[in-house]
């Protein structure tokens, strides 16, 4: 069997899982059934680190893509690698329906890995620069929230707050992350 191009882990609850291994779709595409094949508690499973198994091994023009999908939900761009950057760890933010977490089953949660345009990517990583943005926009609003719980009166543009406001936030900012490190990027509420 020839060297696998690439490889999947996921950080803290697998070994690698190299190509062979995933279901080839067609020539640049891959699926990974996590539940199958990871675990049925996905929910458990928060980071997936993409490599490359050796150097130089696709064509500079190219990148892979990683990609999550939940039963009823679009395949979402979760981040990449090339020969410029041969590994990547991300965040595997798996998309919830409204009504709640998919139920583990077989084919209900997939990785999926493509060959693409290096230029396509570059797109893609530029959308997930926004979404940083968008998520340090939604830590400021919910410390600006937790500071503004403490205002009794009205005083126009000016909050008045303990002096260790900003300790007592940030330990429960903390905690509340620990449990869930997707709390703030599930409140879809507009910024």
């Amino acid at each position: 069997m020839a060297n696998p191009l690439f490889g999947v882990m996921f950080v803290g609850h697998s070994y690698p899982i190299f190509e062979h291994q995933l279901q080839r779709v067609d020539a640049t595409h891959w699926v990974l059934d996590v539940c199958t094949t990871v675990t049925p508690n996905y929910w458990d499973l928060k980071e997936i680190s993409i490599f490359l198994t050796q150097p130089n091994t696709l064509d500079p023009n190219v990148a892979l893509g990683l990609y999550v999908k939940t039963a009823g939900s679009e395949w979402l761009y979760r981040g990449c690698c090339h020969n410029g950057h041969p590994n990547e760890v991300m965040p595997l933010q798996w998309p919830l329906p409204e009504a709640g977490p998919v139920p583990p089953g077989p084919g209900a949660i997939q990785v999926g890995i493509s060959v693409e345009p290096g230029a396509e990517i570059i797109h893609k990583e530029g959308s997930k620069l926004g979404a940083r943005e968008d998520f340090a926009k939604r830590v400021g609003m919910d410390l600006f929230r937790f500071m503004e719980s403490f205002q009794k009166s009205s005083m126009g543009d000016h909050l008045l707050v303990p002096a260790n406001a900003l300790d007592r936030w940030f330990t429960r900012f903390s905690e509340k992350f620990r449990r869930d490190p997707d709390f703030l990027t599930r409140d879809r509420e507009r910024l």
